[in-house]
């Protein structure tokens, strides 16, 4: 290697030594199909992702009920599934990610 690249690198290295926390984030995703007794798949409707009270992602389900919320980090959240984005919830469910990755959700 060049004289000039390898200061760099050793600073890099020290950042993260140094920093822990600085180390990329890795994510998981939630995805699965909603689905009703009366009509099939749900379209249409939020799928939403909740930590505590904030909103950490959301998808509308698709024609065949499908959803996917990316982005998200291990942990615990609820789900919820409303007809609107701001209406009542039809479903709340706890899930734990990455282990519960992929939920299929029955509408009552």
């Amino acid at each position: 290697m060049k004289k000039s690249v390898l200061p760099l690198l050793f600073l890099g290295f020290a950042l993260l030594i140094s920093r822990p926390d600085a180390l990329p984030v890795s994510f998981s995703y939630l995805t699965g199909k909603v689905t009703s007794a009366q009509t099939g798949p749900a379209r249409s409707v939020w799928v939403m992702v909740f930590d505590g009270n904030r909103l950490s992602g959301k998808s509308l389900t698709g024609d065949d009920g499908h959803y996917y919320i990316g982005r998200l980090e291990a942990g615990t959240y609820t789900v919820v599934v409303r007809r609107q984005a701001s209406g009542n919830n039809l479903v709340s469910e706890s899930v734990s990610l990455p282990q519960d990755r992929v939920r299929n959700i029955r509408l009552p």
